[in-house]
């Protein structure tokens, strides 16, 4: 008997084997790691409104460049999340974007008493220096998203020894990570001292 086309098709191929199922997290590592994506998911928002931001428009190009980093970071650390078997909490990473968008105005309310006193605009008095006001926004802006930096670069020495507590760490997608968030917030103080530079002028 002849063989049909299918059993010489499949004739010396090996059987189709499920890859091992990776065993779940332990929780407090799923939250953890869920916080931190929540946390640099907020920061992408926060880089995209000061890439957006007038006050820093020499700066965009650095910030857009940070921005595509961290982003490619974030699609890095949910890579390691399904590798340590952590799956991403939707509700927790919701949260924290809503959060984020509508704290929109809350940095703004929080600058106006300073960028009126940058301007002059104080007991009825005339606006005095509002390109000074605009480096002011700047410098704030800065440093909210320098806060965020730190913050991220504090915790990704942590996501490198968490990853290297799972499989194949060789090829963990978290590998380099910390020295990536260090340069990142670097670039961003260099952004920041150069957009100081006309306040130390005498």
């Amino acid at each position: 008997m002849l063989p049909t086309p299918t059993t010489a098709l499949l004739a010396g191929r090996r059987p189709f084997r499920r890859p091992p199922a990776v065993p779940a997290a332990d929780p407090a590592v799923r939250a953890y790691l869920n916080e931190q994506l929540a946390a640099t998911t907020g920061l992408l928002e926060q880089l995209r409104r000061a890439a957006a931001s007038e006050a820093l428009a020499g700066e965009r190009t650095t910030l857009l460049r940070v921005r595509r980093e961290v982003g490619a970071d974030r699609a890095a650390l949910r890579a390691a999340m399904r590798r340590l078997g952590a799956p991403t909490d939707w509700t927790v990473l919701g949260a924290s974007w809503l959060s984020a968008r509508a704290g929109r105005l809350l940095p703004l309310l929080h600058r106006v008493p300073a960028l009126q006193r940058a301007t002059g605009v104080v007991a009825g008095a005339l606006p005095a220096q509002p390109a000074r006001a605009g480096v002011v926004e700047g410098l704030l802006v800065l440093e909210g998203v320098l806060g965020d930096l730190h913050r991220r670069a504090v915790a990704a020495r942590l996501l490198d020894e968490l990853a290297a507590t799972g499989p194949a760490d060789r090829g963990s997608p978290l590998r380099g990570l910390a020295e990536r968030a260090r340069a990142q917030r670097e670039e961003v103080e260099a952004a920041h001292r150069r957009c100081a530079a006309p306040l130390l002028r005498r």
